[in-house]
């Protein structure tokens, strides 16, 4: 008999990524983060896997299909949850979106390539 695990609040950041890969980059670092819960037998992979599906399909219906977002348009996502008998338990999600900003975009790479060509003028 499996013996009941519970961790409290652990986090799983995705880091930013386009809307077309967080599925696979939230599973990979869910799957990173609890590589050794899993090595200890404390949490089944599949059992996490299946449950991070489930969250990715909820994801990709809210990001994709509600609010139209791009496929290529950037995201953040970080996941709190407890473990509680090898099984996750979302406590709070936090979806962070990047927009693109042309003006800034353009001024900043102006001031860019300015001081570029102070610290390496031989390169302009």
């Amino acid at each position: 008999m499996k013996s009941r695990v519970s961790i409290t609040m652990f986090t799983i950041k995705t880091g930013p990524v386009r809307t077309s890969g967080f599925a696979l980059k939230l599973r990979r670092a869910a799957n990173a983060a609890l590589r050794e819960l899993y090595k200890e037998g404390k949490v089944n992979a599949n059992d996490i896997n299946r449950s991070l599906t489930e969250v990715n399909k909820m994801l990709y219906e809210l990001i994709i299909s509600e609010f139209s977002l791009p496929k290529d348009a950037v995201v953040n996502i970080t996941l709190s949850l407890d473990i509680d008998g090898g099984k996750i338990v979302i406590k709070d999600i936090f979806v962070e979106v990047f927009s693109k900003d042309e003006i800034l975009s353009k001024a900043i790479t102006k001031k860019a390539v300015e001081r570029l060509v102070a610290v390496a003028p031989t390169t302009y």
